[in-house]
């Protein structure tokens, strides 16, 4: 094809193909697009991080273990960085545990016990979620710890739940379940059915925990409490959550 210079014209200032106005703005309406989607990830991440914070460290996070939470696991007080664990499988939560070794074998409770129970949490919208005693995949059921008490028994049974960023949240979705776990208030009840028995369980306590602080999958029977664990900050897998309750006469 054969190209010529035109020259202007004040009849023709432009004698050349004009881009369109509204071509011209699509590369910005993409970076906006862009942006927001990045914003979007990294808001629910970064403002977790920082809700708690107080200015000259005048007052305690609230949220963040306090001094008496500190690691009983080793010396070192450092998180454990598991690369590569698929936290779809409960195993994978807390690394180092004797207890883990027992979801392979599904050898935590005797053939009397059965192989699930329902947990709800009304505030969150959480009703009837499916708690597995064998099985640790979390992406068809929340799990319960192995070697922790049953519901209604002395001692915390201990249950996991995924989560994922919280605009994802979808309280029938197992990969997305616990996603506003963190939104969950003290004074709450969470529901336990279990052998056809409904169990209530005031929440007293939400703290975290780093992945090596094995000491909060302890059992204290000298009471009747519950402990619901995911991971946080939002979309991550840094650090754990733990809502714990405890049991209250119907």
């Amino acid at each position: 094809m054969l190209y010529s210079y035109r020259k202007a014209t004040p009849e023709n200032p432009h004698p050349g193909r004009r881009i369109p106005r509204y071509l011209k703005t699509i590369p910005t309406l993409i970076s906006a697009l862009g942006l927001g989607i990045l914003a979007g990830v990294a808001y629910p991440v970064v403002s977790y991080q920082f809700k708690d914070l107080k200015l000259f460290n005048l007052a305690d996070s609230g949220l963040l273990s306090p001094v008496y939470y500190e690691s009983k696991a080793d010396g070192k007080g450092e998180p454990i960085v598991a690369s590569g664990q698929d936290f779809t499988k409960a195993s994978s939560w807390f690394p180092g545990t004797p207890q883990n070794n027992l979801f392979a074998t599904q050898k935590s409770f005797d053939k009397n016990v059965p192989d699930f129970y329902t947990l709800s949490i009304p505030s969150l919208g959480i009703f009837d979620a499916s708690v597995a005693l064998r099985n640790e995949d979390l992406t068809k059921h929340l799990v319960q710890f192995p070697e922790t008490a049953l519901p209604g028994q002395i001692g915390s049974p201990v249950i996991f739940g995924h989560s994922t960023l919280p605009q994802f949240f979808d309280p029938e979705k197992y990969t997305t379940i616990f996603s506003t776990l963190p939104k969950v208030k003290v004074g709450s009840d969470v529901f336990v059915k279990y052998d056809n028995v409904e169990y209530t369980y005031r929440i007293t306590k939400v703290f975290e925990v780093k992945p090596n602080e094995l000491w909060v999958l302890r059992q204290d029977y000298s009471d009747k409490t519950l402990k619901v664990i995911t991971c946080v900050p939002p979309g991550t897998t840094l650090r754990r959550l733990v809502v714990e309750a405890s049991l209250i006469q119907n």
